[in-house]
Order: C-alpha cells, then structure tokens, then sequence
C-alpha cells in the first residue's frame, strides 16, 4: 500500500494526486487512507492482475481509464 501511502503524503502537500491500485486491493487501499487521515483520497482501481495480460489488453484498459483518471485529478482534456 505504499502507492496510498505516497499519495496521502502528496495530498498533504495540497497537491492533486491519484492513487492507482488494482481491485484486488481497493478495499486495503481505503482503510489505508482513512487510517492515515485521508478518507477522500482519491482512487482509480484497475482489474486484476495487471503483470499477466498482453498488450493489447493493456492498450484497451489504458485507454478506458486514462479518462478517468483525468476527471479524478481534475484536469481538463484537450
């Protein structure tokens, strides 16, 4: 749970920030966070496992979250 780690350490910063983790550990994740005092951290959750899938797999889930992402981080597409 590093990844949640660092991005409660980033968000204490005031800066934006998304922690990405896999399903597996969503739930991990946000006890992570609500236990660091972040409870509204911000968390994109991918399918699991990631290491195992091909490329074209991986092609397709990047581009289905990457918009996702972007609404979480609050930054406007182009």
């Amino acid at each position: 749970m590093w990844t949640v780690r660092d991005a409660a350490s980033v968000e204490k910063q005031h800066k934006a920030v998304v922690a990405a983790v896999c399903d597996e550990f969503q739930s991990h994740g946000r006890n992570t966070a609500r236990a660091m005092g972040h409870p509204d951290l911000k968390i994109l959750v991918f399918p699991y496992p990631l290491e195992s899938r091909d490329e074209a797999d991986l092609l397709r889930i990047a581009e289905e979250f990457y918009p996702k992402f972007i609404e979480l981080i609050g930054a406007v597409r182009p």
